[in-house]
């Protein structure tokens, strides 16, 4: 699910610049630049999608110039910011040092600045301020929006979310990626805007810098952990479903996949070795559907998902069941069948 968010902003990103390609009155030089970003940020969306799925691409953990970093993710925003009435003010000093993981930040500080035009009042600026301090990058980014309730200081980090058409994904998935590279998302509540007023939102990015130890990045390509393992996957939200299918394939399982409770029936006729069921599709007879499942496949491995906060019905709390709430990262899904599996 991370990953589909960040390609998901960089589609975003790209359908922005094709809009000022196609914009009336634009020049050449204009068309020309749109163009540009709209080939880069294809490619970005590209990697990203295929790094998900497990096939090999330009490693995630490449380093490259710190500045240039930064300076590329604002400019590759203009449109947003535009579109947005905020102007995004880059200060940053970090001279030649080069940083880590450069795609991995690119996507944390994407991520963070769309989030801040998306809350910003118009007329009013994002600033991203950069800096080095204890051999880490730092970067915080800070809007003059309505800021975050103290009392969800954590919550926004674990899939809760105010903002329209909103998932709860970003933050998670940018905070994870972070961590796993040593370093770490926080948010700093109050904002001092300079005028004696608090308010707005800041969130800081820490990131080592190269030469550092780092422990792979979550977006790097995966190992066979599922090869020959026949997961029969029940998942009625198309993008959804074919995120698992194809990721899941690419980890050696062979995939079926079902999207409604009819076609579950008939796929759970064959034998699995694990059952991957999103609840909804089956609602109105949850205990039925996981019956037939384990008619056809009675040692199978249960998963359930979904965006329920209670967990595992009572009723299915018994056998080989685990549970994966939604939104969720395809690694907590491979944990889940490979735990299951033992």
């Amino acid at each position: 699910m991370g990953a589909l968010h960040d390609v998901s902003n960089a589609l975003t990103v790209l359908l922005g610049w094709v809009a000022s390609a196609r914009a009336e009155g634009a020049t050449a030089e204009q068309v020309e630049h749109a163009l540009a970003m709209v080939e880069e940020r294809a490619r970005v969306a590209r990697d990203l999608a295929r790094h998900a799925i497990g096939v090999p691409t330009v490693s995630p953990d490449a380093d490259a110039p710190f500045d240039a970093v930064l300076s590329t993710a604002v400019r590759a925003l203009g449109v947003e910011a535009d579109r947005a009435g905020v102007q995004i003010v880059l200060r940053s000093a970090p001279g030649t040092a080069r940083v880590a993981g450069a795609a991995n930040v690119s996507h944390i500080l994407t991520n963070l600045m769309l989030n801040a035009l998306a809350h910003a009042p118009r007329g009013s600026d994002v600033t991203v301020d950069a800096s080095i301090a204890n051999g880490r990058f730092v970067v915080d980014v800070s809007d003059s929006g309505p800021g975050v309730d103290p009392s969800r200081a954590d919550a926004i980090f674990e899939g809760d979310t105010r903002r329209p058409g909103g998932a709860g994904v970003g933050l998670r998935h940018a905070r994870s990626v972070a961590r796993a590279a040593g370093g770490d998302l926080a948010l700093a509540v109050a904002v001092a805007r300079g005028d004696g007023v608090d308010g707005g939102a800041r969130f800081r990015l820490t990131w080592p810098r190269v030469g550092g130890s780092i422990p792979p990045p979550p977006l790097s390509t995966r190992p066979r952990l599922l090869a020959g393992t026949r997961v029969l996957i029940l998942e009625d939200d198309a993008d959804v479903a074919t995120l698992l299918e194809t990721a899941l394939g690419a980890r050696g399982a062979q995939v079926t996949v079902a999207t409604t409770a009819a076609e579950l029936a008939l796929a759970a006729v064959d034998r699995h070795d694990a059952a991957l069921i999103d609840l909804s599709p089956i609602a109105d007879d949850v205990q039925g559907a996981i019956d037939r499942v384990r008619a056809g496949s009675p040692d199978a491995a249960l998963v359930l998902i979904s965006g329920s906060a209670v967990g595992i019905p009572d009723a299915l709390a018994q056998g080989r069941v685990r549970w994966v709430r939604k939104p969720f990262e395809v690694a907590e899904v491979v944990a889940a069948l490979t735990d299951a599996k033992k």
